[in-house]
């Protein structure tokens, strides 16, 4: 229903029950019987009572569920893009090096980005072939003064890195430096759990598992 119907509703039944109202005013006066009186003030009662629950139907019900839904939702809020989203997409089209290019446009702006730095890393391990190239990115990000998160993730993805290159003895080094200078935090209780997964893996003859092998990229610390 239109705003301009609304109203003009709104306005027939107000003069409505006006007329109703003043009709039993005028019986009143008049000394008219009371049934008269009753029946009039009843249907006038009724009229009122319609125009309050069209008010309260089609005006005041629906701006409280916009309000409330506005809240929550807020669907006019602009959501931001992933500045990420354009390195996935060259990715995705087979273009990594493109992809590298994105995420350094990206470190740019935003020189602490540490996903952009992890995700150079994969892709120039896992798509380039390149880990002597992904160990400089990493080892060049840490030469940045970083809080023990940061510092955490990227010290991990470097020790990926090396294990990728068959060399444990550099990772294992780069895992005791975590476990060393961040003593006492969770990071270096990971560290030291990482570290016991190395070793036995040595023990074992085997290879020290390296999360970017398989993508990953989370901030294990």
């Amino acid at each position: 229903m239109g705003t301009s119907i609304r109203l003009l509703f709104l306005a027939a039944l107000g003069w409505v029950g006006f007329v109703l109202y003043s009709e039993a005013a005028a019986q009143s006066r008049l000394d008219q019987p009371d049934g008269s009186k009753v029946a009039l003030l009843f249907a006038g009662s009724v009229v009122d009572g319609l125009g309050i629950a069209t008010i309260l139907a089609f005006i005041i019900v629906p701006a409280i569920g916009n309000s409330v839904g506005g809240f929550f939702f807020n669907p006019g809020t602009e959501i931001e893009p992933d500045p990420h989203s354009d390195a996935i997409a060259k990715l995705a089209q087979g273009d990594p090096e493109g992809a590298i290019e994105v995420y350094e446009d990206i470190l740019a702006k935003d020189p602490f980005d540490t996903l952009a730095f992890s995700e150079i890393a994969r892709i120039c391990c896992r798509d380039l072939g390149d880990t002597a190239r992904a160990a400089t990115v990493i080892e060049n990000a840490l030469e940045k003064e970083w809080p023990h998160e940061q510092s955490s993730f990227l010290g991990n993805r470097l020790a990926d890195i090396y294990l990728l290159q068959q060399d444990p003895a550099r990772a294992r080094q780069v895992i005791i430096q975590i476990a060393e200078t961040m003593e006492g935090t969770r990071y270096a209780a990971n560290a030291q759990h990482r570290l016991r997964q190395i070793d036995r893996a040595l023990e074992t003859g085997g290879q020290a598992p390296s999360s970017l092998e398989d993508g990953g990229s989370g901030r294990e610390g």
